[in-house]
């Protein structure tokens, strides 16, 4: 297992590099939107895949919960009618006296009384949510009457199942019946939804919870039988859209990494094709993100699946930190004690499961794992987002100012040490009175390192390890701020536009709002061979503009082709207030460019 896990060590570090002089814009005296969201939300953020009900956590509540800050995230305790404890009796009474029976339950959770919370995602496992053919009505009916009942708390989010279509064939005896089964699963989540909705506001339903969102695979051909044929059949009735990301091979595809440009290419096809088909962005669910692999479960606790485990946490959250307008909740996956595991068929000589924030040892007492790190490291960041930019996609950075405290995070996505040059804006180093840096890596042999430096002064030149985070926690001075920013997302009207050697692709992003004070970036979503080019003539309201050589992340060289975002970045005054043109010219024919995104930071004064 040690080999194996170096092995992948090796491969995350074979990273896309640019060499360029790397610097990180830091101002605490500008407060920054994103959307209409400035406060860092912990909730939505620093979640654990676990419930209040999980007694396994009620050791040690007041460290978990007040110190490290860790919140709720998600329960497979959804209504799952064709659980072997429902047994498939979809009439109102037995939902309503199975409900009853799990609010109960809920109620004498050792963790209810000062824990329970609304800030939770129900789901199931299809094969108890679902059968081929069933009577959706009916079923639909018994979900909401169980949930009704079932919750002393209502939880904010319903999952109508967890990762549908990649179970598919477990319903049917040959893939080509697989189209079927998608179908129906997408026409059930309407169904689910549409009653939902009606009978009980308060709850949120989504889906499908996407297990392999491996979208550019076979020429998009993922993309238009899966999620576009979800969005087609159910999105007008879904509140968000959940999707799962992960570093390595989830359930299906191939091993490769989604942290950087390829997690922001999934999800920005999924913006995209939203505001297409409604005008309107609806918000995503991560209620799961991570690494996993095959071949993980049931083996030795290993110290270093941890370290990566925990670099893709990082990697991962500081892209959805961008996303906080358009995303309800991201909940890595991380589990409390996962005592069922030790009886489990798949771990004979009863390992702990993977991903536990407690581990049983030999002697039978539980101690935490090193995933405990990602929440140490982010212990008390919080407040209102300042204004924090970096001129290198691989270097990744969010600001929060909160009172007298100021929090920075820095992220390495490249596969080598970068140092970054801080410039801190509007004499922002005078407020500085203290600092504590705090460094998580992994050493030279792939065991997670969480390291504090204390009473240093406002620091100007850092070196990030390949894959290293770092949040500088500062100790400042009263201020207050004298300017905001405000970034907002425009999207092109239309999305996945097939390419053609020397044929211009025009798109148009209406409603834009510029103030000629800020920032501007073109985001442009690409999926094509890895021999092809990159790099488009591309012109803004007819300006040509650079494409740099560089995203976030690595090449995906290990990927059947490139899918991901090139940031382009814009000089703010050539966007117009209004409406803006957008047109790429390829050399050579093959691919799609997938979305395009104008994003724009305008200053106030």
């Amino acid at each position: 297992m040690k080999n194996k896990i170096l092995t992948l060590i090796s491969i995350t570090l074979c990273s896309f590099c640019f060499s360029q002089n790397n610097s990180v814009q830091i101002d605490f005296t500008t407060q920054k939107f994103i959307g209409d969201k400035s406060e860092l939300s912990r909730e939505k953020y620093f979640a654990m895949h676990a419930s209040y009900n999980d007694g396994a956590l009620a050791d040690d509540p007041n460290y978990l919960f007040n110190d490290l800050g860790i919140k709720f995230g998600r329960t497979f305790a959804g209504p799952g009618p064709f659980s072997k404890y429902k047994k498939g009796d979809l009439s109102v009474n037995n939902a309503t006296k199975l409900a009853l029976a799990n609010a109960q339950r809920f109620k004498k959770a050792p963790l209810f009384a000062t824990q329970k919370t609304t800030d939770l995602i129900i789901t199931n496992h299809p094969r108890d949510a679902y059968k081929l053919g069933m009577d959706f009505e009916k079923a639909a009916t018994f979900n909401v009457a169980y949930i009704k009942k079932a919750y002393p708390v209502m939880p904010k989010y319903y999952e109508v199942m967890n990762e549908p279509f990649v179970h598919a064939k477990d319903f049917v005896d040959s893939y080509d019946k697989t189209p079927k089964v998608i179908s129906e699963m997408s026409e059930f989540h309407k169904i689910v939804a549409d009653k939902v909705h009606a009978e009980i506001p308060n709850i949120m339903v989504g889906g499908y919870s996407a297990a392999w969102p491996e979208y550019d695979k076979n020429n998009f051909a993922i993309w238009n039988t899966r999620m576009k044929v979800f969005m087609d059949t159910a999105g007008e009735s879904m509140q968000f859209f959940a999707t799962h990301i992960y570093d390595g091979r989830n359930v299906e595809g191939d091993f490769n990494y989604r942290s950087g440009s390829n997690s922001e290419a999934i999800l920005d096809l999924i913006e995209s094709y939203s505001y297409q088909k409604w005008g309107v962005v609806k918000p995503h669910l991560i209620s799961e993100y991570g690494y996993t692999a095959k071949g993980l479960q049931g083996q030795p606790y290993s110290a270093a699946l941890n370290g990566i485990c925990l670099t893709s946490y990082n990697n991962i959250l500081m892209s959805l930190l961008d996303k906080p307008d358009r995303l309800l909740k991201a909940v890595p996956f991380i589990t409390g004690k996962a005592t069922w595991f030790y009886k489990d068929s798949r771990n004979p000589d009863g390992h702990p499961y993977p991903w536990v924030l407690l581990r049983k040892g030999k002697n039978g007492a539980y101690k935490y794992t090193h995933l405990r790190k990602f929440w140490q490291l982010w212990k008390g960041v919080q407040g209102k987002r300042i204004y924090a930019t970096s001129n290198n996609p691989d270097i990744q950075v969010h600001a929060f100012a909160n009172k007298n405290k100021g929090y920075v995070a820095l992220n390495n996505l490249a596969g080598d040490a970068q140092t970054i040059n801080i410039d801190y804006l509007n004499t922002s180093n005078q407020l500085v009175n203290n600092l504590t840096i705090k460094r998580s890596y992994n050493n030279k042999n792939g065991i997670p390192k969480l390291v504090f430096f204390t009473n240093e002064k406002a620091v100007k030149e850092l070196t990030l390890k390949p894959g290293e985070t770092i949040i500088l926690d500062y100790d400042l001075a009263d201020y207050t701020f004298s300017n905001v920013i405000k970034e907002n997302n425009y999207y092109a009207k239309t999305c996945l536009q097939e390419i053609k050697a020397n044929a211009p692709i025009t798109f148009t992003v209406n409603n834009v709002i510029s103030t000629n004070k800020g920032n501007a970036t073109l985001k442009m979503g690409l999926g094509r061979a890895h021999n092809l080019s990159k790099k488009p003539i591309v012109k803004i309201n007819g300006i040509k503009v650079t494409v740099p050589n560089n995203w976030a992340g690595y090449d995906q060289a290990g990927r059947e082709q490139f899918f991901g975002v090139i940031p382009i970045p814009l000089t703010v005054s050539n966007i117009k207030n209004g409406v803006n043109t957008v047109e790429l010219t390829f050399p050579d024919s093959g691919g799609y460019v997938s979305s395009i995104i104008l994003n724009t930071e305008n200053l106030k004064k």
